[in-house]
């Protein structure tokens, strides 16, 4: 057997990072005056669903219960942000006259104030890594409602910060938004601790261990070398440039 000439190591970070500044939480008065701009109104109850649409993001499960959610929640809106790959979601839609409710919005730019407008972050996805777009949600304070998966387990405690639903079970789905429309202390106060639970995960905390993981593993190749360097790495701002110096 071919010896190895080098050792390998695992590190784990939690995540890319959300930037907090732009994912975060607003006030009612900010909320309301979010929703004027954006064309809604106060008394609509937004889901918001921030993925591309695809047969494992699953948005179709929630769209198939739109009328029996609107019998309890007249005035919902479901809001479909991302790019299109699959028109079965659509083509239920028209079918079923649902455009009033269900709106597909493609690419946005203001993701963040579509969240921040919202009342329930959403996704049924059948797998997933560590979604993003669930962490930003938590940032601005909103209570997640998300499918039983690695990805969404790692990041959502059931009946503390949201609720978690098996995929194949459409009544767990809906019992759960139809229970935090019907209480909303319950939401604010999952929103509040998702808040805290978010910050863990911001892109300053990822860049910074980033950095010490870099700069033991230069240390390491250069002491390897001979060359008893002392070394550190600098990120200089989050997401931007990154630069080493020895």
């Amino acid at each position: 057997m071919r010896r190895q000439r080098h050792h390998s190591e695992i590190y784990k970070i939690d995540g890319v990072g959300v930037n907090l500044s732009r994912f975060h939480p607003c006030s009612a008065e900010e909320k309301s005056a979010l929703r004027t701009e954006l064309g809604y109104s106060d008394d609509d109850f937004i889901i918001t669903v921030v993925a591309e649409l695809n047969k494992n993001k699953n948005q179709i499960m929630l769209v198939r219960k739109v009328h029996e959610l609107k019998s309890e929640i007249p005035s919902l809106k479901i809001l479909l942000i991302g790019k299109e790959t699959l028109p079965t979601v659509r083509e239920y839609v028209t079918a079923e006259n649902l455009s009033d409710t269900v709106q597909f919005l493609g690419y946005r730019p203001d993701v963040d104030k579509l969240t921040m407008i919202s009342d329930i972050a959403f996704s049924a996805s059948l797998r997933e890594g560590l979604p993003v777009n669930i962490i930003e949600a938590m940032a601005c304070g909103i209570p997640v409602v998300a499918s039983d998966n690695r990805g969404h387990r790692s990041l959502v405690r059931d009946k503390e910060t949201g609720f978690i639903f098996s995929p194949w079970s459409e009544k767990e789905m809906t019992d759960a938004i139809i229970l935090l429309y019907k209480n909303p202390s319950l939401r604010t106060e999952m929103g509040a601790r998702n808040i805290t639970e978010a910050k863990k995960y911001a892109v300053e905390s990822s860049v910074s261990k980033m950095a010490a993981i870099y700069g033991e593993m230069l240390c390491d190749t250069r002491k390897t070398d001979g060359g008893g360097y002392n070394c550190r790495v600098v990120f200089a701002r989050p997401c931007e440039e990154m630069s080493y110096a020895a």
